[in-house]
């Protein structure tokens, strides 16, 4: 029985919301992952006893969430292994006509403290930081009327006078730049 295998793998590409287009040797995927835009370049061939599945992944390097120097933690291997899992596991349920869904490889354990933890701290770092510059604007607010800055830090810095009223000025239209930069881009 011979089974196309485009349709199946297809399959599993629209739940990522990944635009999807035909090829002469199999399909090209293209959309979002982990706030990286990604193409996905899948040739089929018929091999000997069965068929290879040939998979080239290409990925912005920047990304809203930062600059990817490599490959972390081989999560883009971890996504192709599963995908391509996934396709054997649809695959296999079309062949013998099962429906369990316990083999699944893309069933998710309930439980993973390592990773509520790490994400629980990345989201503490980011919500401190995001205080710390909000205080900071609030500071130069203040500091631009008054005459009186006052910077948090290790050794808090405190500037009074004229020097106050400049270095308020320039945070400011420093913080506008950056909001002005963020909204040109969106």
């Amino acid at each position: 029985m011979t089974l196309s295998r485009k349709p199946r793998a297809r399959l599993w590409a629209n739940p990522l919301g990944w635009k999807i287009t035909e090829t002469p040797d199999g399909f090209t995927a293209q959309g979002p992952s982990f706030s990286h835009g990604a193409i996905a370049h899948l040739h089929i061939q018929s091999a000997g006893n069965g068929t290879k599945l040939a998979v080239e992944l290409l990925v912005e390097r920047a990304g809203w969430r930062g600059f990817m120097l490599f490959d972390v933690g081989g999560y883009y291997n971890i996504q192709i292994r599963k995908w391509l899992d996934g396709i054997q596991w649809s695959l296999h349920q079309k062949l013998t006509g099962t429906h369990d869904e316990s083999t699944n490889p893309l069933v998710v354990a309930q439980n993973k403290p390592a990773a509520y933890i790490f994400k629980g701290c990345l989201l503490f770092i980011v919500v401190t930081f995001a205080l710390y510059f909000l205080v900071t604007l609030i500071s130069a607010v203040v500091g631009l009327f008054t005459g009186h800055l006052l910077l948090l830090g290790r050794g808090d810095l405190i500037i009074h006078g004229i020097g106050a009223r400049i270095v308020s000025a320039l945070i400011l239209i420093f913080a506008l730049f950056i909001a002005w930069r963020i909204k040109r881009k969106s």
